[in-house]
């Protein structure tokens, strides 16, 4: 009876592959047009992350939802993406998922055993409007941080609800390094020199007085999204704070998880320890420019056991602009440089000694007329007394002199009614409908694709692409590019 139910638990896991393959076949059949990559996939320790961010919403757990739900998958991330796109599982076999729902349901059918950990490159997203091709690791990172989500450096340094067992080992530049704190692993993942962090599993980790062998990423993401499985719902966010414990001090990594452990607001305590020196209440205030592209730039702050009695400013390009007196607070600079940083923003590093600093953030004043402005197309309006006034971004604005409070709702453009009128596009293009690429062939085809609602500016295209307006013919890179010619050339 025994090797009957042995047999009979074999054939139900057979079985149960076989049915998570057959969705995802099923889903490949959809398909309009598949992306041409390499045969070879990629190990992507960023993969794995931004896989986390959408099966932690919609995978079975005692504090989530038992249901996979699409529709709810893509807030999470500011991009979707493009399919089919060819994974692989740890022990090499490749898998095509060629929709969101095919996705989740490769992910809520991983097992500690049998995951994904490798990608096939290139594949493609959609992100603020356009097609964006990512060809590797590092424009997947940059995804992720233009997102403003966690990468797995900040989740290796805001461990939640446990801690790393050290010694630890990474690799970089094919050369091992020992980690033997959580202070030198932090030190090592904030190193410039360091892109991304690959640590050599297995690690171990402790939750709760208990000793867990994590013997891959995939493991470690279980790990985190399992500290709100114990009946306390917490928020992934790093604002840490600090108990006093027997054995020490303990950092969580914000109110939510110490409050869970059973400890209250009274038992917090600096996380720079009673002795630690501390840079607080930092304020930076800019005053009049100067003719050599400078500005005046008053600092005041206080400092809790400063180690040193004087403190150094460093610019936002980390070059050191010189050395002040802690008594002579607050301290004016009469020459600050006008940097090169996005206008409205500016910071400095306040340094005392070399482990103790801060960083102040202010609004730079428009000098001489010069503005450095980012290229990204991120339209801001202003009312004016002849009509709106529509600008690429704030900054540009901010450098007329306007400031928030007189952006008003830019009117969306009408691409439809400009489409065969002001200008014309070069077919056929690709446009992204319901996770896939499909090819059209004119104008009606194009808008056939396009929801005004969703999309108020223009369907979702894969650039580059060609139009001609008028007797001139452009090629744009991306869709800002195009919307900048659509500005210029259309009434």
């Amino acid at each position: 009876m025994k090797l009957k139910n042995q047999i009979d638990m074999k054939t139900i896991k057979t079985l149960l592959l076989l049915v998570v393959f057959s969705a995802v076949t099923f889903y490949s059949c959809s398909d309009e047009k598949s992306i041409v990559s390499s045969d070879a996939a990629v190990e992507s320790t960023a993969m794995r992350t931004v896989l986390n961010k959408l099966k932690l919403e919609n995978t079975v757990g005692p504090n989530r939802s038992a249901q996979v739900n699409a529709d709810s998958a893509n807030p999470m991330l500011c991009f979707e993406f493009v399919f089919p796109i060819t994974f692989a599982y740890n022990n090499g076999t490749l898998i095509t998922a060629s929709s969101l729902e095919g996705l989740l349901e490769i992910l809520n059918n991983e097992s500690p055993a049998l995951h994904l950990t490798a990608v096939v490159f290139p594949f493609q997203v959609q992100y603020g409007g356009a097609v964006q091709t990512i060809n590797d690791e590092a424009d997947l990172i940059a995804l992720i941080i233009q997102c403003g989500l966690p990468t797995f450096d900040d989740d290796l340094q805001h461990t939640y609800c446990f801690d790393i067992v050290f010694p630890i080992t990474a690799v970089a530049n094919g050369q091992s390094v020992t980690i033997n704190s959580q202070e030198e692993l932090n030190a090592y993942l904030n190193n410039p020199a360091t892109t991304e962090a690959n640590i050599v599993f297995p690690i171990t980790i402790v939750n709760q007085n208990q000793t867990i062998v994590l013997n891959s990423i995939y493991d470690f993401y279980n790990a985190v999204n399992d500290c709100n499985d114990n009946n306390c719902i917490c928020t992934q966010e790093y604002v840490p704070v600090c108990v006093q414990t027997p054995t020490g001090i303990v950092e969580f990594a914000n109110t939510c998880y110490a409050m869970c452990a059973g400890f209250t607001q009274n038992d917090f305590i600096s996380c720079n320890g009673s002795g630690d020196c501390s840079i607080t209440n930092v304020v930076a205030t800019p005053g009049a420019c100067s003719a050599n592209g400078t500005y005046e730039l008053t600092i005041d702050f206080d400092s809790v056991n400063p180690t040193a009695p004087n403190f150094q400013v460093f610019t936002s390009g980390n070059e050191l602009l010189g050395t002040y007196s802690i008594a002579s607070l607050p301290v004016t600079i009469p020459n600050f440089p006008y940097s090169l940083t996005t206008i409205p923003n500016d910071n400095c590093q306040i340094r005392i000694g070399a482990n103790c600093s801060a960083i102040a953030n202010w609004i730079k004043p428009n000098c001489n007329g010069i503005c450095t402005c980012p290229t990204d197309y991120n339209p801001v309006c202003v009312q004016t007394p002849v009509g709106i006034r529509q600008f690429d971004n704030a900054c540009w604005a901010q450098c007329e002199g306007f400031t928030q409070n007189d952006f008003v709702t830019c009117p969306a453009p009408n691409f439809g009614e400009l489409l065969g009128n002001c200008f014309n596009i070069v077919y056929p293009v690709n446009v992204q409908y319901q996770g896939a690429l499909v090819t059209v062939n004119n104008n009606g085809e194009l808008l056939q694709y396009w929801n005004p609602v969703n999309q108020p500016i223009m369907p979702a295209m894969s650039y580059p692409i060609t139009a001609t307006f008028g007797n001139s013919v452009y090629t744009f890179a991306n869709q800002a590019a195009f919307q900048s010619q659509i500005e210029l050339s259309c009434p």
